[in-house]
């Protein structure tokens, strides 16, 4: 007698492809934002290193220039804030900036203290680069990083402006590049109005798990975890006032580690 054979089964049936697939959802539900903050802290750690190139860069020029500091000029061009000539980043402005050239032109792409032009970009920053009317994007900005103001930077401004090492100060409490948020960024000078103030003139980015990237004098880096996010948009006027306690609190922060008048022991 020749035994039965059962046809074999074809395949899942409509109900058990609903459960894998319900399944595998909640899988990636899951997994997901482990694997965007995995990919934030590989950005944020790429993003302190870039900022402790650019700080020995500025370290190397103030060493070469019998103490003076980079140039950190910026101005008002055509619609645009946009860096001097002569600035450290060159004639840069990061919201309307495709072509690198203007950061080579400045003073550490072409004295080659930094020529390396993935160095001047966080690559956590997706923001597009835009022409000054608004209209159309050109792909990814060229730079996502500022200077402090406080060194090399405009005369008229209210914060202190340092233009060699002309007094001392504890180099390991003052900032001096800072990744900026992709909403304040334009010329390559970053400000801070001393307290009591309570406005961000420019502000730090949060791009990294709501962090910060900061460089100090004495060259070391830090990552700033800030406890308000940052954002600027929409961007109304030149500043804008801080937007609750905790907001504040980033603020002052900030402003504790820029320089203030009485700060200043002049050297001997």
């Amino acid at each position: 007698m020749t035994p039965s054979v059962q046809p074999a089964r074809a395949g899942l049936t409509l109900i058990e492809l609903l459960v894998v697939i319900a399944i595998l959802g909640t899988l990636a539900g899951m997994l997901l934002p482990a694997l965007n903050r995995a990919q934030q802290r590989a950005d944020g750690a790429v993003c302190l290193n870039n900022l402790k190139q650019l700080q020995v860069a500025w370290q190397l020029y103030t060493d070469d220039h019998q103490g003076q500091y980079p140039e950190n000029y910026s101005e008002w061009l055509a619609g645009a804030w946009r860096s001097s000539f002569h600035s450290w980043c060159g004639p840069s402005s990061a919201p309307h900036d495709l072509d690198p050239k203007p950061l080579m032109l400045g003073t550490f792409g072409r004295c080659g203290y930094l020529p390396a032009l993935p160095v001047y970009r966080c690559p956590g920053d997706d923001a597009p680069a835009r022409s000054v009317d608004g209209k159309g994007s050109a792909g990814l900005r060229t730079r996502s990083y500022a200077m402090n103001g406080n060194f090399g930077g405009r005369s008229q401004e209210v914060q202190v402006v340092l233009r060699r090492e002309q007094v001392s100060f504890d180099p390991a409490e003052v900032f001096v590049f800072v990744d900026e948020a992709e909403d304040s960024i334009d010329d390559g000078h970053f400000l801070v109005w001393p307290s009591p103030d309570t406005r961000w003139v420019n502000l730090p980015a949060g791009r990294h798990n709501q962090a910060g990237v900061l460089s100090f004098a004495d060259g070391h880096v830090e990552h700033w975890k800030w406890q308000a996010a940052k954002t600027f948009a929409p961007k109304q006027s030149y500043w804008k006032m801080v937007e609750s306690p905790k907001d504040l609190a980033d603020l002052r922060k900030l402003q504790r580690a820029a320089l203030e008048v009485r700060e200043f022991v002049p050297q001997k």
